[in-house]
């Protein structure tokens, strides 16, 4: 019953973070606009923006954390791999599920303990204390959401791995 299901889950995870990295394209997309548009204010017309150097950090960090788990499914992430590379296929196989498990659970132990930092800067009302003066909540909330998303990716990753498929 859990094989029929798993090219389903896969497929719905798999255009999940698809969806979630292009969106972290638009983000990317929308900081070179504002700060384009911060240089052109500033030296060109001498009247500098006070959203903009803000608005470009906070969607740096949700742009970094909405793409990572695509990053992983699709194996454009940093990884060392000179001394697996001359290992056989099956080692190379049983590597790749024990790293991939273990990006898991450090992603999952950070999702875990992001979540109560968002929460309790959402609950106190805390702030980044600038010109904007944004609710930390809003990057905070990045983390926990940005690493399940991992965790979740590298659980199918590994178990593709393991079941010798590539589809995760």
């Amino acid at each position: 019953m859990a094989a029929k299901g798993w090219p389903r889950t896969v497929g719905v995870l798999g255009m999940m973070t698809r969806a979630l990295a292009l969106c972290a394209s638009v983000l990317l997309l929308s900081i070179g606009m504002m700060l384009t548009y911060e240089v052109v204010a500033r030296y060109f017309f001498n009247a500098p923006t006070v959203w903009a150097e803000e608005l470009s950090r906070l969607f740096l960090i949700w742009a970094v954390f909405l793409a990572s788990a695509w990053l992983l499914r699709t194996n454009e992430h940093i990884r060392v791999t000179i001394v697996l590379d001359h290992a056989p296929p099956a080692v190379q196989r049983m590597a790749k599920a024990v790293g991939l498990l273990f990006v898991a659970v450090i992603a999952g132990f950070v999702a875990w303990n992001g979540f109560p930092i968002a929460a309790q800067s959402f609950e106190v009302g805390r702030t980044t204390g600038s010109m904007l003066d944004i609710p930390s909540w809003w990057a905070q909330a990045s983390v926990p959401l940005g690493f399940a998303l991992i965790a979740l990716q590298a659980v199918a990753c590994a178990a593709g791995t393991i079941l010798g498929r590539d589809d995760s």
